[in-house]
């Protein structure tokens, strides 16, 4: 007897039986996307496309925490990546990681513009950044997501938004949910528990975090980091 899961399979072979359990792993919102943010390896940039559709996967995040409350954010998000996306489709051989599409609007000075994908991937990275920083507090065992959210849009938007997008967002954070049906919205699957949303959610912050980490490194070496507010 081989057991390895609730489901039993039987199998003959040489006359003898054996009984084989399968598991068949319970999806939870991090285990259920086609495509995880890709791994930084020293010196080969990150990869535009695996990037964005990372990225365009974890947008529907914000619909866990509030889909009204959340949605401009969600909205602005969703721009950067399309905006990417677009630049990256004019020449995905030359344009094949983020940090050639920053270089070459560097080389034709385009880098400052509003609308530059240099600070569409700014702006990107600073959202990425509070789904970070909210999901380690999360994971940390804070229960209170409304002190996750916070420290989340401190850390992250907060300094980079005027008293107005402040205002806005200060409303959004009261609508986050309780711990519970948060755990709830992430299970995918009847059969998932708490411990698989947080395994696969710790998971899931690895490669999160070294891309952020990679952007801040190569936007300081390139000094287009900025203060502006909105």
């Amino acid at each position: 007897r081989i057991r390895f899961g609730p489901l039993t399979k039987k199998l003959r072979a040489d006359s003898e039986c054996f009984v084989v359990d399968i598991h068949v792993q319970a999806m939870t919102f991090f285990s259920e996307t086609k495509h995880t943010f890709p791994a930084v390896k020293e010196g080969e940039g990150i990869p535009t496309q695996q990037f964005l559709l990372a990225a365009s996967e974890i947008v529907p995040f914000f619909d866990v925490l509030g889909p009204t409350a959340f949605k401009p954010v969600k909205s602005d998000i969703s721009g950067n990546i399309k905006r990417l996306q677009e630049k990256y489709d004019t020449s995905p051989d030359s344009l094949a990681t983020l940090q050639s599409i920053v270089d070459s609007e560097m080389a034709e000075g385009k880098e400052k513009g509003s609308y530059s994908c240099t600070v569409g991937l700014l702006w990107l990275k600073r959202a990425l950044e509070f789904i970070y920083v909210f999901l380690e507090s999360v994971s940390s065992g804070e229960e209170d997501l409304v002190k996750c959210a916070h420290k989340a849009y401190d850390q992250s938007l907060r300094r980079y938004h005027g008293w107005l997008v402040r205002g806005v967002f200060n409303l959004a954070v009261r609508a986050v949910p309780y711990h519970k049906d948060f755990v709830k919205a992430l299970k995918k699957d009847p059969a998932a528990t708490d411990e698989q949303v947080y395994v696969d959610m710790r998971q899931s912050m690895v490669t999160l975090k070294g891309c952020i980490d990679e952007v801040n490194r190569f936007y300081t070496e390139k000094g287009q980091h900025s203060d502006a507010s909105v």
